[in-house]
């Protein structure tokens, strides 16, 4: 199951490019990165859209809270550089032209059908994880579509990590880099669940993660950070 590390576009490119945009992702992807990770909203027509926050005052021109937005609102706005907010959908179609691995973080609850759905009608199983901090969302979409892989985030180092990825019929675990350790790792793996740290911005501190045996490193700076 484990093929070595990969690296991992955190927003895209985060550091570099704006944040969950086609521009910052397709940044990423073509610099060689074979994994990007992005955060997913529902807008208040009930679309799925590319944003961290839950509203849009930070990364764009606008102020609102996302859920009583309109997506046509929400599109009109700047996301930095001229780029807009993208549909989950604009992303997905990004997996037609690039071989990689696309993390999705569901920051809203309501939305785990339309994830589902959406997945299952580009039969792209074998090319996505969906995570999230709320380990509810992540049993949900697997009662409503098993074949999903999904991840639970955390980010203090858990007493029992593999009651926490069974209990939420998880396929792994996503967790920050200021917690995890070897033990982690090699409990994870040896119960065959992967392992995804977040985020790795200095050179310097990606061998600690490589060594490891994590299967994705998170980062913000792809064109600084990288395997090599």
């Amino acid at each position: 199951m484990f093929n070595g590390t990969k690296m991992l576009g955190h927003r895209g490119a985060k550091g570099e490019r704006p944040e969950n945009t086609i521009g910052g992702i397709t940044y990423a992807l073509n610099l060689g990165l074979k994994a990007i990770e992005i955060d997913v909203h529902l807008s208040a027509d009930n679309r799925l859209i590319v944003i961290h926050d839950d509203t849009v005052d930070r990364t764009t021109n606008g102020t609102g809270k996302i859920k009583d937005l309109s997506s046509e609102d929400i599109r009109s706005l700047d996301a930095g550089d001229g780029e807009r907010v993208p549909y989950l959908e604009e992303v997905l179609e990004l997996l037609n032209q690039y071989s990689f691995t696309l993390f999705i973080e569901v920051k809203a609850v309501g939305c785990e059908k339309l994830i589902a759905e959406v997945i299952k009608e580009r039969e792209i199983h074998h090319k996505v994880i969906v995570k999230s901090f709320n380990h509810r969302i992540i049993k949900k979409i697997k009662e409503i579509d098993a074949k999903i892989r999904t991840a639970c985030l955390l980010y203090g180092l858990p007493v029992n990590a593999v009651n926490i990825i069974e209990t939420s019929r998880a396929d792994g675990i996503s967790i920050s880099v200021s917690t995890i350790d070897q033990a982690l790792v090699e409990l994870c793996h040896h119960h065959n669940y992967s392992v995804t740290v977040w985020n790795v911005n200095k050179v310097e501190d990606l061998d600690t993660f490589v060594q490891m045996g994590v299967d994705y490193i998170g980062t913000d700076f792809p064109s600084i950070v990288t395997l090599g």
